[in-house]
Parts: C-alpha cells; structure tokens; sequence
C-alpha cells in the first residue's frame, strides 16, 4: 500500500488529514483523506484510500474491478459535506459490489450543497489530472482505477441518461464548464 500513497500523493501532495469515522463516531465503510493540492492552483482534491481492497464488478464486462474515488473542489470553501458524500457513494458500491464506470450517474437526490443547483454525481476519469493518475498498477492481476466524482445538475444528469455519456463529455469539451464550481450552471 504504501507505493500506492505515494502515487496518490505525487498526483495530489501530501495527505492533510482523513476521517474513519462520522460524526457519530459510527466507522466509515473507507478512509477518506483530503491532500494539499487540486489539480491546478486553488484548489484540492479528496480520495477515497481503501476502496480498492474489495474487487467490484464490471456492470459491463463482468470483470473485476478495483478503485478509488477522488472528488476535487476549491481550497476555499471548507470540507462541506465531501467526506461524508465520498463515504455515500463508497459504500453503494460495496453494497452493490458493483464498481462505477465513466458515464455513470448517481443519483438525483436534491441539492447536493446548500446554495447549488447540483443534485447528482457523474462518473468519469480525472480529465484534470495528467493521465499517469489514471491507475496504478499494483501486480499483474490487479489494476486500481481512479474515478473522478463530479457533481452535476438534475438536467445533465437526464441528458446523460436520455443521450449517452459520450454526447454529455462532448458538450463538456465544447462548452468548458468549471466542473469545481459547486454554483455553476447547467450546461444543458
């Protein structure tokens, strides 16, 4: 494991602090450890650490899957609910024993954040990242990917569900939404 942190930790800084527990002490179904840095200037970045100790499957190919959720957001406002959301989703994917594929939408729950129009999550790979924190090659038989959570409006999550995730990330690189900005608008 401890080669694993330090690709985590060349990709995103130093781990800052992590949170085991909730706030009724209850343990959390993973570690989810917050870094110094984002993927540019301002921001910072969230992961879950020990997602990858139980194979998922493949709602695809039947496969196993291991991996690991990062959430990124801007260095000024604070933990909000992020590590509690990043816990959410991890132990849907335990219960399930399914992993999340890009594309995939979680959700639409309701505002997400108070003051945000964000009410659901999609899947995909960390575009704001450099590729090589795409997965890390742990042996032969085992792969850990990184799936980037990001929130997303009630209209684009039905966007992606009615026209596919493909038409969702070209509208993504058309328009260049800021996907950290929790007051963003919709882009569909």
């Amino acid at each position: 494991m401890d080669k694993f942190i330090q690709f985590l930790e060349k990709h995103l800084g130093t781990i800052e602090c992590g949170w085991s527990e909730d706030d009724n002490g209850e343990p959390l179904p993973v570690q989810i450890v917050k870094y110094t840095k984002g993927p540019f200037s301002g921001t910072k970045t969230y992961s879950t650490l020990g997602l990858n100790k139980v194979p998922l499957t493949s709602s695809v190919s039947g496969k196993p899957i291991w991996q690991e959720l990062i959430f990124v957001s801007y260095f000024n406002i604070g933990n909000l609910n992020i590590p509690g959301l990043l816990a959410q989703v991890s132990q849907m994917a335990l219960d399930s024993k399914t992993a999340f594929l890009r594309g995939d939408v979680i959700g639409t729950y309701g505002p997400i954040f108070d003051d945000s129009n964000l009410e659901a999550l999609y899947v995909s790979i960390p575009g704001y990242f450099p590729d090589s924190f795409d997965s890390f090659k742990v042996d032969d038989e085992k792969t850990i990917i990184m799936a980037w959570v990001i929130p997303i409006t009630s209209n684009e999550a039905e966007f992606i569900r009615q026209n596919g995730w493909e038409e969702y990330e070209d509208k993504l690189e058309e328009l260049d939404p800021d996907l950290i900005d929790f007051k963003r608008e919709s882009i569909i």
